[in-house]
């Protein structure tokens, strides 16, 4: 039996790829949960849902050739004659609906009827939109005139998922969303503990009782209900994730479900660093928004060359001199994409390989970059010499050369001691965000003859999506999707817990 799985606020899908693609230990092709709907709003991340939920109506390794035509810009449409009732199914599957609109709430519940009238456990999942709670969020709030907390419905939309469990009753649900979600307030007084309480009793005392349980193993007796909001704190680079990016995720199983038994997770000091991910990846290189571009080996030694020239730091001058002589006839050009798949691309952590190689891939999907100006070209390439060489990131204009200074009327003020950020070789990426969708100056690639920011595919490895998930929409929608995402490996060992509560 399988365990149905609703997904609201679904966003690309990453958390409802880690419970559908889940397999116990030790039992490889068994898949207990199966996602009964994914309600989403924006359309570009529906599209995506539902091009992966047709990929998941075969069974591994028998996915049509079509799927792969399409991803790879062959096909015009992921499904033929012979696969339409799975493209059908797909579309009842993933569905963009935004939940507080009358006709849309309507289909969503209908469809959680169905689910819940069958009487086995089935779960929720989802994660609210964050922005109200985010730090970045709140601090751009301020800056708001006669901007009043309590007016902004953004802080209110988890009342949409206590409706779902006041109505339906599921067995369990998994909510997640920002660490900032611990300290916001409104009106005066923390969120927080009102979410928690809201949880435990959605209905009131008439209501279902759902118990909160964190989801890492503690030394402390009590594993349960603690008020201290740390204790439901996810810190993905601690759980096999690629990436510093730290979540609370609330877990609520019914309070007549034994939960004694739960698998908890068990953190780990081994890291996985950015060098195994996108190191062998395809080479390539940003194209330019101010200027054409003859020859991109010309171009790379003469930004390479400036960068030096402007380098008030002898050893990086030095690197990016190096880095200059590097570059060949050979290099990659002015790089909007790449449809190259190679063996270096195969070459990943072992705790991963399975999880994010597919062998019937002939592209590597969603390798594009976006164009950048001369100067910043400059800064990536002064940037990424200065890691290699120093092992972190130059952080504002203490640490770039005045003759890169940006003109920005805050850039001496501390405020954008990031703005030009690169993700460091070794050790976890910083959080990717959906920021990369504008600029990607906190998102510069390690290597500074490439002299780009990353792509949609290196950023969804980061984020640990298979190479096979492919992202639909514009590249910028793309790098939303990419950014909004649970990482679906954290996914996949919160589905581990709830199975060990909920599985036979």
């Amino acid at each position: 039996m399988q365990i149905p799985v609703v997904d609201v606020f679904a966003g690309p899908g990453g958390l409802g790829e880690g419970f559908s693609a889940y397999s116990p230990k030790g039992r490889a092709k068994v898949r207990p949960f199966k996602i009964a709907i994914s309600a989403e709003m924006e359309v570009n991340a529906a599209k995506t849902l539902r091009l992966r939920a047709f990929f998941r109506q075969f069974e591994p390794g028998k996915v049509p050739a079509s799927y792969y035509d399409y991803v790879g810009g062959r096909a015009e449409q992921p499904w033929t004659d012979a696969t339409k009732a799975q493209w059908v199914a797909s579309g009842e599957e993933a569905r963009q609906l935004q939940l507080g609109v009358p006709k849309d709430d309507k289909v969503l519940h209908e469809k959680i009827k169905q689910v819940a009238a069958k009487g086995d456990p089935w779960i929720l999942i989802g994660g609210p939109p964050c922005q109200a709670y985010s730090l970045v969020g709140r601090a751009r709030n301020k800056g708001i005139a006669d901007y009043k907390p309590e007016e902004d419905h953004r802080h209110f939309l988890y009342q949409h998922y206590l409706k779902i469990l006041r109505d339906h009753r599921p067995a369990a649900f998994v909510m997640e969303n920002v660490k900032g979600i611990l300290s916001s307030k409104v009106g005066g007084e923390l969120m927080f503990p009102k979410i928690l309480a809201d949880l435990h009793t959605p209905g009131g005392k008439n209501g279902p009782r759902y118990r909160v349980i964190p989801l890492i193993k503690s030394d402390s007796d009590a594993l349960f209900d603690e008020e201290d909001g740390r204790r439901y704190i996810l810190r993905a680079e601690e759980l096999g994730v690629p990436q510093a990016r730290h979540r609370v995720v609330l877990v609520g199983v019914l309070e007549d479900i034994d939960v004694s038994n739960a698998r908890l997770m068990v953190p780990s000091d081994e890291q996985v660093d950015v060098s195994s991910m996108i190191r062998n990846l395809p080479r390539l290189r940003s194209g330019l928004t101010d200027m054409e571009v003859d020859s991109w080996p010309e171009e790379a030694r003469e930004i390479l060359t400036h960068a030096a020239k402007l380098s008030e730091d002898t050893e990086v001058a030095a690197e990016l001199l190096q880095q200059a002589q590097r570059v060949t006839k050979t290099d990659p050009g002015s790089g909007s994409k790449s449809a190259n798949w190679t063996a270096g691309c195969a070459k990943v952590p072992a705790h991963l390989e399975g999880w994010l190689l597919d062998p019937k891939l002939a592209y590597l999907l969603n390798h594009e970059v976006r164009k950048h100006m001369w100067m910043d070209l400059v800064r990536y390439a002064y940037a990424s010499a200065f890691t290699l060489t120093h092992g972190k990131s130059p952080r504002g204009s203490g640490e770039f050369p005045e003759a890169m200074h940006p003109a920005h009327a805050n850039w001496s003020s501390g405020k954008f001691i990031d703005r030009f950020k690169v993700q460091r070789w070794k050790g976890p990426s910083s959080t990717v965000t959906s920021h990369l969708s504008k600029d990607g100056h906190y998102f510069i690639h390690p290597d500074p003859s490439q002299l780009r920011s990353l792509s949609v595919r290196e950023a969804a490895r980061l984020q640990t999506f298979p190479d096979n998930y492919f992202f639909e929409g514009s590249r910028g929608a793309q790098f939303r999707q990419v950014g909004n995402a649970v990482p679906p490996w954290m996914a996949n060992q919160i589905a581990d817990v709830v199975y060990s509560i909920l599985g036979t």
